[in-house]
C-alpha cells in the first residue's frame, strides 16, 4: 500500500507508531502466550519471525502489507499491533488483522484503533473493502470486530490451517461504498 501519512489515534492511553526492533521480545512473548495463540493462526512466532515487519509501512509496492505498534502513551510500550495483509490494489482491499496483550484486553484499545485505520484505509489509501477473518472460536475478536461495524458475511470451512488443523473462520467486512455493481 502507498502511505503519504500514517494514521493518527485519539486515545486517552494509546497511540499508533511503526514498530521498532525494541517491540520485537514483547509481541513475541505475548503473541506465544496461550491464551492469545489459542483463538489466533500465529503459529508460535519467534523475534526473527516478525523482523519481518519492520519498516513496512515505507514499502512503496502496492500490494504491501502494513504492521503498526499499537503503543501506551505512558512508557511508549508495545500493547498490540495492528495493521493489514492480503492487499489486492486493483480490488481496493485488504485484511485487517490485530493483536492485543491480554493486559490490555477489555479496555476498547483494539475497537479504537480498528476504527481509525480502517476509517483511514477507507478515506486516505482508497480501500473500498476492508475484510477481517476470525476463527469461530474467537468470541473476543468477534465482538470487537462487530463493535468496528464490520457486518459478518458468512462461515468459511477449513478455511485456513492452524498449527496443522483446517479451522473455520468467519468472513467480516467493512465497506466505504455501497458495494453494488448495479
Amino acid at each position: 500500500m502507498h502511505f503519504r501519512s500514517l494514521p493518527t489515534v485519539e486515545h486517552d492511553s494509546v497511540y499508533l507508531r511503526p514498530l521498532r526492533a525494541s517491540d520485537m521480545a514483547a509481541w513475541a512473548s505475548y503473541l506465544n502466550n496461550p491464551a492469545v495463540y489459542e483463538h489466533t493462526s500465529w503459529n508460535y512466532p519467534t523475534i526473527e519471525d516478525l523482523s519481518g515487519y519492520l519498516g513496512n509501512e515505507t514499502s512503496g509496492e502496492p500490494d504491501s502489507r502494513l504492521r503498526l505498534a499499537i503503543a501506551s502513551k505512558d512508557g511508549d510500550k508495545l500493547v498490540g499491533t495492528i495493521g493489514f495483509h492480503s492487499v489486492a490494489p486493483v480490488n481496493k482491499s485488504a485484511e485487517l488483522a490485530y493483536d492485543l496483550n491480554p493486559e490490555f484486553w477489555g479496555k476498547g484499545i483494539a475497537t479504537a484503533v480498528g476504527n481509525v485505520l480502517v476509517g483511514w484505509a477507507h478515506q486516505h489509501v482508497g480501500l473500498v473493502r476492508v475484510q477481517a477473518t476470525v476463527l469461530e472460536s474467537n468470541l473476543r475478536s468477534i465482538r470487537t470486530i462487530e463493535r468496528m461495524g464490520f457486518a459478518q458475511e458468512g462461515l468459511l470451512k477449513s478455511y485456513r490451517h492452524v498449527r496443522g488443523t483446517p479451522c473455520n473462520f468467519f468472513m467480516y467486512a467493512r465497506l466505504a461504498g455501497s458495494g453494488n455493481c448495479t
